[in-house]
This record gives structure tokens, C-alpha cells and sequence, in this order.
């Protein structure tokens, strides 16, 4: 049975950053944000959370993530912003999945040539497009 101390999981983790499984969710809801990366965690992913979309910008510019789930409804911006920060700053190839509960969140990922994820989350279906999306498979 593998160790469960802070030690073992935290190894666990840079061995994920390593391997370049490292997601990076944008969600202003503390909630959210923290049923996210559980779910990543327990299923072998490092993941960082940020609350905004200016601090999830200069996060993946420090160290760009596999992927990136955003809100699309953020209090100092939209996923609109974030995608095209991202391209800005030649961060295109990071791939990102703008979850929302609204068409116009779905209609402007499809515009943006990005993936979207209706909220409430489908756990099988997410942990699908994670594996797809950060494994190629």
C-alpha cells in the first residue's frame, strides 16, 4: 500500500510536474477549484489552482501546464481574455478547457478553437478529456 504522508505525496507530485502531467485550474469558486484538483490528484495529476485570471496568466507563463481548465466567467476577466493572453505570450500550444454552464461559453470556446466542459462536471467524461488532452490518448 502506498504511503499516504505529505512527503510521499508530494514526490508523487514533482514526478508528475516532471512528467509534464501538471494542470492548472482557473475557477473564482474556492468549491470548484478544490473538487477539481482532488479529482486530478487521486487521479495522478500535479495540479495548481488560481482564483483569477491575472494570476493564472503569469502562473503558466512561469511554468506553462499541460492544460488548463478555466472558468469561463471570471470576476476580472472572461476565458475569452485568458486564451488569447496565453496565445499572446506564445503559449498557444498549451491546450484549454473553458468550463462553463452557459451556451456563450460553449459558442466562444468553439470560436476560439478551444474544448469546453458544461458545468455540472460529468467526472468520467472530464477525466476523459484530461487523459486525451495531456496524454494524446
Amino acid at each position: 500500500m502506498p504511503s499516504s504522508s505529505p512527503c510521499a505525496r508530494a514526490r508523487g507530485r514533482l514526478r508528475c510536474v516532471a512528467d509534464g502531467r501538471q494542470i492548472l485550474i482557473v475557477d473564482d469558486d474556492e468549491d470548484t477549484r478544490t473538487v477539481l484538483q482532488d479529482l486530478l490528484e487521486l487521479n495522478g495529476y500535479a495540479v495548481r489552482a488560481c482564483s483569477n485570471a491575472r494570476r493564472a496568466i503569469d502562473s503558466a507563463c512561469s511554468m506553462p501546464p499541460a492544460l488548463m481548465l478555466v472558468d469561463y466567467f471570471l470576476p476580472d476577466a472572461n476565458g475569452t481574455w485568458v486564451v488569447q493572453q496565453l496565445r499572446d505570450a506564445g503559449l498557444g500550444q498549451v491546450p484549454v478547457v473553458l468550463t462553463t454552464g452557459s451556451n456563450e461559453g460553449r459558442e466562444e470556446a468553439e470560436r476560439l478553437g478551444v474544448r469546453s466542459m458544461e458545468k455540472p462536471f460529468d467526472v468520467s467524461r472530464l477525466l476523459e478529456l484530461v487523459k486525451m488532452l495531456v496524454h494524446g490518448g
